[in-house]
Parts: structure tokens; sequence; C-alpha cells
């Protein structure tokens, strides 16, 4: 009997050792990828990708004249599809092509100097001549000069100064580039025209922003999952591991048999919550990749700006889903709540919980570890402004963990000794996963996110 006792707690420990190695394997990225190394290498053809791209979008919507004397005059209509595919994420905010008609003028001369001042700027659209209503540049140059001259973009009544039906934009700009037009020994003053037929119809191959290829995508979720985001993915385990221990607590809880002999149906309401709750987090990533993707910068603006709103609604989200999972395994303490028990006597799976529970806790690491989440992504991915390309990626890199996530909780369920193990410690491990999910939530209210990281990751040899 005393050998039956020692081979059944052997074979506990070891299914929770080996239940551990299956929920960590994904850490085998951070050991044998160079993360930082693959995203640099990533970036590097992004960044030139992108200015191959943005050069011949402002090449197709550019203008030249020539004047005798050596001046170079170029004239770049920058059009919504301008800020839209090729620098939108840059200079939107500063620009405000919303608002605005915007053009960029460069004057170059080679030997002499350019004339003093900004050239006069008029812009006729079907006929209705509109004047200039801001032009940023230096007055004196020597050499080069480049001005942002903006034109209102709707009238005063609000009605669009382009309609579908204009058929071009004339831009005028005066100036004395002529050097040898000369009166009393003085260049006078000449008029540059420039004509951008309606509409622009700028070439699809020009517009396209989803230019990753399988090998960059693969490369940057391995560079994502071996770099940056492990410390937030060490904590999610701890969280999946809570996860599986009070769902499947209550589980056993609300089945009324704690005699060790767990039903299949138990095993599969355990299993499909662990599901639920991977399903969670997974969606999650995939919806921000997407949304950095097509936000680019301003994702980012606004998760700076609401990061200790976003990581205190997360946080209370996370604590309510542990009482919740307290109350349902019948921890004695949490029991005596007001409310307890229509909790404990409601006839539900949980799953919903898990869902949110997931959501929530996903969207407080963000929250704590944006500026490693959004700033590599924006880099990498809001850059090229792909939401195909942004919710890929991530949703390759949440696969990698989802994948570990989901054999270890079919390991789980498979396993007697161990679902034997919460069977008959219902409330105590009830009570401890209840702890862990409370516990989590404080640290996301309280901004201590990166305590737990901080001290697991010497111990890994991570950095």
């Amino acid at each position: 009997m005393q050998l039956t006792q020692t081979k059944r707690i052997g074979i506990t420990i070891a299914s929770a050792a080996l239940l551990v190695v299956l929920a960590f394997s994904w850490l085998v990225f951070p050991y044998y990828f160079d993360g930082k190394g693959m995203l640099f290498d990533t970036g590097e053809e992004v960044r030139t990708e992108r200015y191959l791209q943005q050069s011949m979008l402002s090449q197709y919507l550019s203008r030249y004249i020539f004047f005798p004397g050596g001046i170079e005059l170029q004239s770049l209509y920058a059009s919504d599809d301008y800020f839209e595919y090729a620098d939108r994420s840059g200079v939107v905010e500063t620009y405000r092509p919303d608002l605005y008609l915007i053009f960029i003028i460069t004057e170059d001369v080679h030997t002499g100097y350019l004339p003093l001042g900004m050239p006069q700027a008029t812009l006729d659209i079907d006929g209705v001549r509109y004047d200039a209503t801001s032009a940023e540049g230096p007055e004196w140059v020597e050499h080069h000069r480049s001005s942002i001259i903006k034109f209102p973009k709707f009238t005063d009544d609000g009605e669009p100064i382009i309609k579908p039906e204009s058929s071009s934009v004339k831009l005028e700009l005066t100036h004395p580039w002529d050097r040898e037009n000369l009166v009393d020994g003085e260049p006078v003053p000449v008029t540059a025209s420039y004509i951008w037929e309606l509409p622009l119809n700028i070439p699809e191959g020009m517009k396209s922003r989803d230019t990753f290829t399988t090998a960059m995508v693969m490369s940057l979720s391995a560079g994502l999952l071996s770099s940056v985001l492990t410390p937030c993915l060490i904590q999610l385990v701890l969280l999946f591991f809570a996860t599986l221990g009070g769902m499947s607590a209550q589980e056993v809880t609300a089945s009324g048999n704690n005699s060790g002999a767990i039903s299949p149906e138990v095993r599969k309401k355990v299993l499909f919550a662990a599901s639920c709750f991977v399903a969670g987090y997974v969606a999650l990533f995939i919806a921000f990749g997407g949304l950095v993707g097509y936000a680019g910068k301003e994702a980012q603006i606004f998760f700076a700006t609401y990061t200790r709103p976003v990581g205190i609604g997360s946080g209370i989200i996370v604590i309510t889903f542990g009482l919740w999972l307290a109350i349902r395994s019948r921890t004695p303490l949490i029991c005596k709540l007001p409310g307890a028990d229509t909790i404990q006597n409601a006839k539900t799976k949980g799953v919903l919980g898990t869902v949110i529970a997931a959501i929530a806790f996903s969207l407080g690491c963000m929250s704590c570890f944006g500026g490693a989440i959004i700033g590599t992504l924006f880099i990498y991915v809001g850059a090229l402004g792909s939401v195909s390309a942004g919710a890929i990626v991530m949703g390759i890199f949440a696969a990698g963990v989802a994948i570990p996530f989901l054999l270890s909780a079919i390991f789980f369920t498979r396993m007697q000794s161990l679902f034997g193990l919460v069977a008959r410690h219902t409330r105590t491990i009830g009570t401890l996963s209840a702890l862990v999910f409370i516990a989590f939530g404080l640290l996301l209210i309280t901004d201590q996110f990166h305590v737990v990281s901080d001290a697991i990751y010497p111990y890994l040899g991570l950095g």
C-alpha cells in the first residue's frame, strides 16, 4: 500500500513537472533565436521597402520647372494618398491633411543664391482661386529651400474645395526665380504653374502597403516572441495555470464529486474553459496587431495616453474574476461576501468569464509593457500601415504561445493523478488560483506588473 502511495505521489510530481515544461516550452525561442537580430534585419527590409515606396509616390506626385540661371523648382502635391501610403505616421499630426491641401515646394540652385523670401502661392480649382493659408519655410537661404504651403481644404460653409467632378488642381507660384529676366539689374517675379489632373489615378503598385513576405512575417513573429515580449508571456503562463486550477476546482465542485473520479464531462468543460482563455488573449493580440497596422502612430499615442486607465480597468476585471473563482470553488472566507450565494448557485460554465479575464489581463500586460510592444510593432508593422500584416504577425506570435498552452491543457485533463489532486483539494486550489488572479489584478492597478518578471528573469539567464 505504501509503495502504491509512493508511486502515486511520484507520478503526480512527474506529471506536474511535465505540465510546467509543456506550458513554458515556448521559451525555447529566447534561447535559440536571436530575437533582436531578427527584428533588426526585418526592420532594415521594412525601411528599405518603405523608402522605395515613398520615393516612387513622391516622384509621381511631383512636378518640375527649370528656370534660366540654374534654379530648379519642384512642387509635390501631398495628397491624401501621399499621407495614407507614404508617410502618414510621421507628419499627419503636424500638417493636418484632413483640414488642408498641402504642397511641398523645393528650390535648388547650384551657383549663386536663391531669391529672398517665400513665394506667393495661389490655388486654382474649377476656375475658383484660393490664397494660401500659410507658408512655412526659411526666408533666406543660399542653395536649397524646402517650404510647406497650405490651402484650406473646405470652404467657410464646410464644402470640400475639390469636388468629385473637379478635373484638375493648378498651383501658381510667383517669385523672382528667372535670373535672366531683369529690370534695372534686378530679377522680376515670374509665375510657375503646376497642374495635376484629377483623379490622380495613382498606380496600385505605389499604394500597396502589404509588402511583407512570408519570410518577413515569420521572422518578425519569432523576433517578437524571443525578445521584447518574453516578460509579459511568463506572467501569462502563471495566470494560465491559475485558470486551469481554478476552473477545475469550480467544475469539480459544481459536479458534486470530490472523490477523485473525474467524469469526461468535467474534463471537457475544463478543457473548453482553458481553450477560451487562450482564444481570448489570441484574439486580443490579433486585433491589436491590426489596430497598430491601421492606425500606426495614432495607436501609439492612444496607448501612451491611456496606459494607466487601461491598467486599472484591467486590474479590476481580473480581481473580479478571481473573486468569482473563489466563490464558485466555495472558498470559506470569500463565500461570506454579499451576493456570494447567488454566484455560487448560478448555473454557468464560466466560459465568458475566462475570455474576459484573459483579454483584461492581456490588456493590462500591454499597458504595463506598452513601450516594448507598441514601440516594436509600430517600428516594424505600423510603419507599413498594413492591417493584415499587423494581424498576421501578432497572430503567429500568439500561436507560438497558444499551442504550448493548449497542449498543456490537454495533458492536464488527461492525467488522472493531477485531476484527482484537484478533486481532493478543490477549496485549497480554488483559493490559491483566486489569490493569483487577485494579486495580479492588484499589480495591474498599482502599476507594479513588472515586479514578477524582475523576480523571475535573473534565474532564466535572459537578462
